[in-house]
C-alpha cells in the first residue's frame, strides 16, 4: 500500500503541476485533471484504495479543477414530426407540425342539392326524384 500511495502523490504533484502552468491551455489542462480522476477511479476498482480514500484525494485536488467548458458545436436535431408530415402530406409547403391538414374541400353543390330536394320531397309527402347523375 505505501507504493501505491507514493506513486498516487507522485501522479497528484504532476497533475497540480500541469494545471497551474502558466501558458497551460485549458483543454491541456482538463486532460490532466481528468486523467488523475480516472486514475483514482481505476485504483479503486482494483481495491488498491478504498472508497473514503478516493473521495478525499478527490477533495484535494478539486481546488485546482480547470473552469472550463468544451463547446461542442450543436448539430441541428432531425425533426421527426416534419418527416412523419413530409411522408402523408400532400402539400410541402403545410410542414407546420399538423399531419394531413389540407384545406377542407367544398362541399359539393350536387350533394347539396339532392339534400334539398329529398328534404321537399318529404315535406311534400312524396318521393324525392332520381338520381340522374351517371358518375354516381
Amino acid at each position: 500500500m505505501r507504493d501505491v500511495e507514493q506513486v498516487i502523490a507522485g501522479l497528484k504533484s504532476e497533475t497540480i503541476r500541469e494545471i497551474t502552468k502558466e501558458n497551460a491551455r485549458p483543454e491541456a489542462q482538463l486532460a490532466w485533471y481528468w486523467t488523475y480522476i480516472g486514475s483514482l477511479d481505476m485504483a479503486q476498482q482494483l481495491g488498491l484504495i478504498n472508497d473514503a480514500r478516493r473521495q478525499a484525494l478527490y477533495r484535494e485536488v478539486e481546488q485546482f479543477k480547470p473552469a472550463y467548458e468544451v463547446k461542442v458545436p450543436q448539430e441541428v436535431k432531425p425533426n421527426h414530426l416534419a418527416a412523419a408530415e413530409m411522408s402523408v402530406e400532400g402539400n410541402y409547403n403545410q410542414i407546420d407540425g399538423i399531419i394531413n391538414n389540407e384545406a377542407p374541400k367544398p362541399p359539393s353543390v350536387l350533394d347539396n342539392l339532392r339534400q334539398c330536394q329529398e328534404e321537399a320531397g318529404k315535406s311534400q309527402g312524396g318521393a324525392a326524384p332520381p338520381n340522374r347523375d351517371p358518375e354516381r
